[in-house]
């Protein structure tokens, strides 16, 4: 059967731990983490060492634990805390947060060195990690550290700095592994840029490498390229996310809605799984825990633009996303490849109207698309496609196995029933290039006829260059009504 289903795994809580055995115990890095990136949701970056208050932190980390998470992320600031010469508040409070993940059995990454320039100071920095991470030499409450947030490899400076500071920070801790990253921009090049500055002997224990591009689509082919990148060093991707954003999607033409961005939102990161799963890479790193309030975020490149206060699993009033139940399944080792392909899942449209969730409507002209829930072959809905005149549209998807299979080909199937005057609905698979360019399709015709389901079938290939496949019911001067129900996808 190629029904692409969810596996059925409990949503329950991680089991306790308490900060002994986090300490006693040391994670295999990357490949058993289970990492969120953290701040409290109205006060993001420098505010939440700023505004400390533990109380918050401690019950937002037993919240993130909740999720499976092993790993909590915590992100320093030299210019805050104190550069070259560390401050003892802001020691202090690290050490707080520390103990505070402990207590709610999470280890910590240790994020350094963000929002900091000042490449040619090879000493201060050494002295300034000395003082600031004497106290954690061995300590198994921090999981791994990395050396710096998103280096840009064309910096002045960045490569001979890294070059240095790597094998000694390396030396200095003493087994606890060390790791680099670079943004999501230009991730590959910026990626094979740092590892021939680095050479062989200064390469960190892993890279890390950070993702938010679109709709996940082109997850499987940037992570492939990220990991030849790396090789022979191991490779994580330390941050991957999808901002429920009220003005712009990641995902063609899907509404502008809090239920339709949420439900995207839970369809990215599925995607992003699957495609690491396939690659034999760790689960991705998760930003981040919560949406920001307004105020919340300080003022840098980033406070001014919507996307970026809503990337979070829960809203910023602690409410959970969709994307939480998600992620807690994922965590826990689930493979979760549910596309709503039974259109059970629906979504508000700009219009009030319920739409399926996750199938962008293209190019309707004339053809109304709308999930019915009083028609259906299984479940309870199915996506209904009607026009009094012969019109022309499409109901689009890109699966969650989206990304291609090296020497295997696609398969879909789906369901129909209904009446037609003039015209057919047809079901195809097209593929799609780097560049988002539909380069070939193949198709099938759905049987329309009353009072009788009727199944199509499509097999493809991938051809040459193609990266992405995506399921498409086309409708081709339909005059009539068809619901459309069962949609599958996989790979043989």
């Amino acid at each position: 059967m190629l029904v692409a289903t969810a596996l059925a795994l409990p949503a329950a809580s991680a089991p306790a731990r308490d900060s002994g055995e986090v300490a006693a115990t040391r994670l295999d890095v990357p490949r058993d983490l289970r990492v969120v990136s953290y701040y409290p949701a109205d006060a993001g970056w420098t505010l939440m060492w700023e505004r400390w208050r533990p109380e918050r932190v401690a019950a937002d980390l037993r919240r993130l634990r909740g999720l499976n998470a092993n790993t909590v992320r915590l992100v320093v600031f030299p210019d805050q805390f104190g550069y070259p010469k560390l401050a003892p508040q802001y020691r202090e409070r690290l050490a707080h947060a520390v103990a505070l993940a402990a207590a709610a059995g999470l280890h910590v990454q240790l994020t350094l060195f963000d929002w900091w320039y000042e490449y040619g100071d090879h000493a201060g920095s050494k002295a300034w990690l000395r003082e600031l991470l004497a106290p954690y030499v061995g300590d198994a409450r921090v999981a791994f550290v990395e050396l710096r947030n998103e280096i840009d490899p064309a910096a002045a400076g960045a490569v001979v700095w890294a070059r240095e500071l790597v094998p000694w920070l390396r030396g200095y801790l003493r087994g606890t592994p060390v790791t680099l990253s670079v943004g999501n921009a230009g991730s590959v090049r910026a990626l094979r840029a740092l590892v021939r500055g680095l050479g062989a002997a200064s390469r960190p224990d892993f890279f890390t490498a950070h993702y938010f591009t679109g709709g996940g689509e082109l997850a499987g082919s940037v992570f492939r390229q990220l990991r030849q990148a790396a090789a022979p060093t191991p490779l994580w991707i330390g941050e991957v996310g999808y901002p429920t954003s009220s003005n712009s999607s990641g995902y063609w033409t899907l509404p502008l809605t809090r239920s339709a961005q949420e439900a995207a939102q839970s369809h990215f990161l599925k995607t992003s799984f699957d495609a690491l799963r396939q690659l034999g890479l760790p689960a991705a790193g998760i930003w981040i825990l919560d949406d920001f309030a307004a105020g919340a975020i300080p003022a840098s490149d980033v406070f001014p633009h919507e996307p970026e206060y809503t990337f979070g699993l829960y809203r910023a009033d602690g409410s959970p996303k969709l994307a939480a139940g998600t992620v807690r399944r994922l965590f826990a080792g689930g493979r979760e490849l549910s596309f709503n392909g039974g259109f059970e899942q629906s979504v508000n449209a700009e219009d009030g109207s319920r739409r399926p969730a996750m199938w962008a409507a293209v190019g309707l002209n004339g053809l109304a698309t709308e999930r019915d829930t009083n028609v259906s072959r299984t479940g309870e809905a199915s996506v209904r496609l009607s026009s009094t005149v012969a019109a022309y549209g499409q109901l689009n998807v890109a699966p969650i196995e989206t990304g291609v299979r090296t020497g295997r080909c696609a398969e879909s199937t789906a369901w129909s029933t209904g009446r037609a005057d003039g015209g057919r609905v047809r079901l195809m698979i097209g593929w799609f290039d780097a560049t988002f360019r539909r380069i070939a399709r193949e198709s099938s015709w759905l049987p329309v006829q009353v009072g009788r389901w009727g199944r199509a079938h499509v097999r493809a290939c991938p051809p040459r260059r193609a990266v992405f496949a995506r399921v498409i019911v086309e409708s081709v001067g339909l005059d009539g009504t068809a619901w459309i129900d069962d949609v599958t996808f996989g790979w043989r």
